[in-house]
């Protein structure tokens, strides 16, 4: 429901109530209430009517017909506020006092999201935070995504922050000076006749594959070695854009991805039901006992030229009051594409058809960016893949509680 539509429910139940409490407060006896103090009545019950009817048309239009959107901070799941710090805090404090050690490359070669497509509208500039760095991605007159390094080599400006688009240049806020998208040459300075040669910025490799916008890297600087699947059914429009969740996780990049293929924690960790929610401290509570989740996983590599690639085969079912119902068995293969990319497909005879995106960024050596974008048949209702997108998230964010 719009803020307008919302604001005119709003309007309606204040008018009824208020016309309700001047009824009341009347010092008229009801037995010599006229016949306009009653249409009064009336008109107020009316407007109250009216007001919760919009309300819960609304509710209802975004349950069955909107995206879901879940963006939850890095200290909503996983920390206790407690002696008077607030859970922002906590995280906080935790993260300055961890320390990466020797670690694996914090930044492992690959193709990472940056944006969801729908996010960028052309002529628009957005700033993003990448592997410790500030990128500018924007959408050029073409209607291409490019994506630059986001300071400008002049003065430093940050050509997200106030920059505009031009054609197919990014022009920096303080000067004047475009940037090409292409090759992050500087094409123009508008009080100079002749533009240096090593007027530029740095050029991220890109592309914009299932309405996500992804940025390359190599720690040698070496070109895209292997692409980014496409999925024809998102590209012709046969499975639409029902939601996405997004948050952090304070880990390294390859625990996600050991994670996903220990099985011997899905039996113990994500055994308890959705019902229990993602706070740990409620895992193992009793009232939602009653519902449990069941799986079985099988890993396997995948062969050159697809050495980047692993499935897993996960079989998973449902119990309910010790009772195992057939009909929600579900089958999904999870592809690990490269470090960051995770495609869950699902094909059932019952639910349908769809595909969830999970995408991991890192936003530095120990701060992941994750986010579940999910698609689905057109013909089977939102709530089906909106409650598959809820309960992923739920799962996720109790991997973020352990860490």
């Amino acid at each position: 429901m719009s803020s307008m539509a919302a604001a005119a429910a709003v309007f309606c139940l204040c008018v009824g109530i208020t016309l309700i409490t001047h009824s009341a407060e009347s010092r008229i006896p009801l037995t010599q209430v006229d016949a306009g103090l009653r249409a009064v009545a009336q008109r107020a019950m009316l407007c109250v009517v009216v007001g919760v009817s919009l309300l819960v048309a609304g509710w209802l239009y975004r349950l069955l017909f909107c995206p879901l959107e879940l963006v939850r901070p890095l200290h909503d799941v996983g920390y206790v506020a407690e002696d008077g710090r607030s859970k922002a805090r906590a995280a906080n404090e935790m993260r300055r006092r961890r320390r990466v050690g020797d670690v694996p490359p914090v930044y492992p070669n690959g193709w990472y999201r940056v944006l969801h497509s729908p996010m960028l509208h052309r002529g628009e500039v957005k700033s993003v935070s990448f592997l410790g760095e500030q990128l500018a991605v924007f959408r050029g007159q073409d209607g291409k995504a490019y994506v630059l390094d986001a300071y400008c080599p002049h003065l430093g400006a940050n050509l997200a922050v106030g920059g505009r688009v031009v054609g197919n240049c990014v022009e920096c806020p303080f000067h004047g000076w475009q940037f090409r998208g292409d090759d992050g040459k500087c094409e123009k300075i508008p009080y100079a006749d002749k533009v240096p040669e090593i007027a530029k910025v740095r050029r991220w490799p890109s592309c914009e594959v299932n309405q996500q916008i992804l940025v390359w890297f190599h720690c040698d600087g070496a070109e895209p070695q292997w692409s980014v699947p496409e999925k024809q059914e998102i590209t012709n429009g046969q499975w639409v854009y029902r939601g996405r969740s997004e948050h952090f996780i304070s880990a390294h990049i390859e625990d996600l991805s050991e994670n996903a293929a220990d099985a011997s924690h899905l039996g113990h960790l994500h055994a308890a039901g959705f019902t229990s929610g993602s706070d740990p401290l409620h895992y193992n509570s009793q009232t939602w006992d009653c519902v449990q989740h069941n799986w079985k996983i099988q890993w396997e590599p995948e062969s050159e030229p697809n050495s980047h690639c692993s499935k897993m085969l996960i079989n998973h079912s449902l119990t309910v009051f010790g009772h195992h119902f057939s009909l929600l068995d579900m089958q999904v293969v999870a592809r690990q594409v490269g470090p960051g990319l995770v495609f869950l497909q699902i094909d059932d005879r019952f639910f349908g058809r769809g595909v969830i995106l999970q995408c991991v960024t890192p936003v530095e050596p120990l701060l992941q960016r994750v986010s579940h974008t999910i698609y689905y048949q057109s013909n089977v209702p939102a709530l089906v893949p909106k409650f598959f997108l809820t309960v992923e998230s739920i799962q996720v964010h109790g991997f973020d509680s352990h860490q």
